[in-house]
């Protein structure tokens, strides 16, 4: 699966490299590898050893990936350790130094999980809040050619039964709702041969399979999740999974599409399954975030727009404007790829509502701050959002004053989820994508059914959900139908991405 670097745990240490010593020549063996690593999480990059992670696009949610790359090639760091040394030759001696054993055996007893804990804020505010709170799933839908079904069936069950938050499972308690982990998955992969269909026929019976998949998963009772494996005939197989948001988030599929490539290559080849240790449990993270009332949480009214008749325009920006934002905003400015989406939203929503002052609400995946600080999450699945509210003065403010206020408000103190701020927009910064050609279940282009209940409503009047997908910086802007004419989503989409190129065309005059 990955160019260069053997794909078992270990391989990577076993040529005369032992990182417990501390001497210069495991560092340089370190540094050689976190290049070779680093490369790869960020789409083939070429890293040299000055090379600082986040000058090179990286991001809070790659350091997951990296972590867990680097783990499987035997290297041990954590989250916190790379947010410190950010270059090649900081984190390799920082390795070296520490020694290997250390981390491994801390890493190797994570604390137990509780019996239960309380809903976030965000699983309150998104899941419980909505009219449809079972039907709020996320779901993918990958390329699987020229896989044993069977095969796929074995490693797909023990991928799923090796991560709890699929059994999780909500219960009510006179304080308040709650989540326990119940005793299996539950899950049974099923089996549609179209290959036989005509094309359109084809893409009605995946559609309709995958909608009522995702209607059919039950916080309460369970299951949370759900899979299905597609021949497609001459277009190939399809494996799709769906899981209630309430066991998965955007960075728990990057961990369980490595976990299920691993698993079937192992089965592929005879070898047994061995998965890497868990991490610290998703309820020892919930159980430390501060609690607010779930009344205070559901009181705010939810934005007048069901998902069915929100409008919404997307923001495809060139590779050359998302390679300047992705790099110089870091190197010139100190600023990531977050603030400038969220600086970017503010002055589009200022602009299309005539607000002087704009509360934003920051969906932040919560793997790298505050109680995730202090536990090793690289491998742990759940829903890890975490609220934040901000508050940004467009009011005409040069593009690169205003997305270097954004990172201040978003990374220069600890500010809090303020549910009486009646936010104007919501914006969640997904963090980067890649794909490589030789990479198993690569994302496959059939639709699928939506993720949301037609008539689930929007949390905010505008939502803004980014990404950076290969080369480009692609957005989707969904405004609630209550909002005034001159809010909607193609005027917001204009002013959004009025500030991208702008901001873009001042870092490349600055460089020249």
């Amino acid at each position: 699966m990955r160019t260069g670097m053997n794909t078992d745990a270990g391989a990577g240490m076993d040529a005369g490299m032992d990182t417990g010593t501390g001497t210069d020549t495991d560092a340089g063996a370190a540094a050689e590898l976190l290049a070779a690593v680093w490369s790869e999480v960020l789409d083939g990059v070429p890293v040299g050893p000055s090379d600082n992670f986040f000058d090179l696009g990286g991001d809070s949610l790659l350091i997951i990936e990296a972590v867990a790359l680097a783990r499987e090639e035997g290297l041990e760091f954590t989250p916190l350790e790379l947010i410190e040394y950010q270059t090649v030759t900081e984190l390799a001696a920082r390795i070296a130094d520490r020694g290997r054993t250390a981390v491994a055996a801390t890493a190797a007893a994570p604390p137990a999980s509780p019996a239960e804990f309380p809903l976030t804020a965000a699983q309150v505010r998104f899941c419980l809040a909505q009219p449809h709170p079972q039907y709020v799933t996320q779901s993918v839908l990958w390329r699987a050619d020229g896989l044993d079904p069977a095969l796929l069936d074995t490693a797909l069950t023990a991928v799923l039964d090796h991560h709890d938050s699929f059994r999780l499972r909500l219960h009510r308690t006179p304080e308040g709702s709650r989540l326990r982990l119940a005793g299996s998955v539950g899950l049974a992969l099923e089996r549609h041969d179209l290959s036989a269909e005509p094309e359109d026929r084809r893409a009605a019976a995946l559609l309709a399979t995958t909608t009522r998949l995702q209607r059919s998963l039950d916080p309460v009772t369970g299951p949370l999740v759900r899979a299905a494996f597609f021949d497609l005939g001459a277009a190939g197989q399809r494996l799709f999974v769906t899981a209630h948001h309430l066991a998965v988030d955007s960075a728990s599929w990057r961990i369980l599409r490595g976990d299920l490539a691993r698993s079937v290559r192992r089965l592929e080849r005879g070898e047994p399954l061995d998965l890497p240790a868990a991490t610290s449990p998703y309820g020892a993270w919930a159980r430390q975030l501060t609690a607010l009332p779930e009344t205070e949480l559901t009181h705010r009214q939810l934005a007048h727009a069901s998902a069915s008749r929100a409008t919404t325009a997307t923001v495809r920006t060139d590779a050359r404007t998302t390679e300047t934002l992705l790099r110089r905003a870091r190197s010139e400015l100190g600023v990531g790829l977050d603030a400038v989406v969220v600086a970017a939203a503010a002055q589009a929503v200022a602009q299309a509502h005539g607000i002087e002052q704009v509360a934003v609400d920051i969906e932040r995946h919560g793997r790298d701050a505050g109680p995730a600080a202090r536990l090793d999450l690289s491998r742990t699945t759940g829903w890890f959002t975490r609220l934040q509210t901000i508050r940004l003065t467009p009011d005409g403010a040069a593009p690169h004053t205003l997305v270097k206020s954004a990172d201040q408000e978003l990374h220069g103190r600890a500010a809090e989820f303020d549910p009486s701020a009646e936010a104007a927009v919501l914006v969640n910064y997904l963090g980067r994508f890649t794909e490589r050609a030789e990479e198993l279940f690569g994302e496959a282009g059939e639709a699928i059914g939506a993720d949301r209940h037609p008539d689930n409503l929007l949390s905010h009047p505008v939502e803004v959900n980014a990404a950076v997908d290969g080369a480009h910086l692609v957005t989707v802007l969904s405004c609630a139908g209550t909002a005034p004419a001159a809010a909607g989503a193609q005027a917001l989409a204009t002013g959004y991405a009025a500030l991208l190129t702008g901001l873009a065309a001042a870092l490349d005059g600055a460089a020249r």
